[in-house]
């Protein structure tokens, strides 16, 4: 595959608009074992870079005492990286943070967006951002900010 014109055989590829799917090295990945694995990757891949455990743990584990949600994440950090295989070196795991090295479709709509492309980002829309997962505030907020961003797609692309 090809990302910013080299080869990456190793990229994760997570599609956020629509359903949630990973694919690694061409393959669709399955749901990591743990409850909240999916949620864990789906915030991490709406979230690039890497994160302190604390607030994420909190996010996701609202609620639940600060060393029990700390332990829930660490869980759900092993189970992706197992459903990741021989790429789970893709989650970065510190001592004291979490991230995750991947590609997202929302990231290519922004670009296309950013070189005036607004046809090519509507494209990339197969349904709401995080379809399904309608339970999490962050989810929401996230989701209305990117229906304006498709808004705003739409109306530049129909100007052209």
């Amino acid at each position: 595959m090809y990302v910013d014109g080299t080869y990456d055989s190793f990229v994760l590829e997570v599609r956020l608009l629509g359903r949630l799917e990973a694919e690694a090295r061409g393959t669709l990945l399955p749901a990591p074992a743990h409850p909240q694995g999916l949620t864990l990757l789906a915030w991490l891949a709406l979230h690039p870079g890497e994160h302190s455990r604390g607030p994420v743990a909190a996010l996701l584990w609202p609620g639940v005492p600060h060393a029990n949600a700390r332990t829930s994440l660490r869980s759900a950090a092993w189970a992706l990286r197992r459903a990741l295989g021989p790429d789970e070196r893709l989650v970065l795991s510190g001592r004291e943070t979490i991230g995750l090295r991947c590609r997202t479709d929302l990231q290519v709509f922004e670009r296309h967006l950013a070189a005036g492309e607004p046809g090519a980002a509507l494209t990339l829309c197969r349904g709401p951002l995080l379809a399904g997962f309608d339970e999490h505030a962050w989810v929401l907020a996230a989701r209305a900010a990117h229906a304006k961003r498709v808004a705003a797609a739409r109306a530049l692309s129909t100007a052209r």
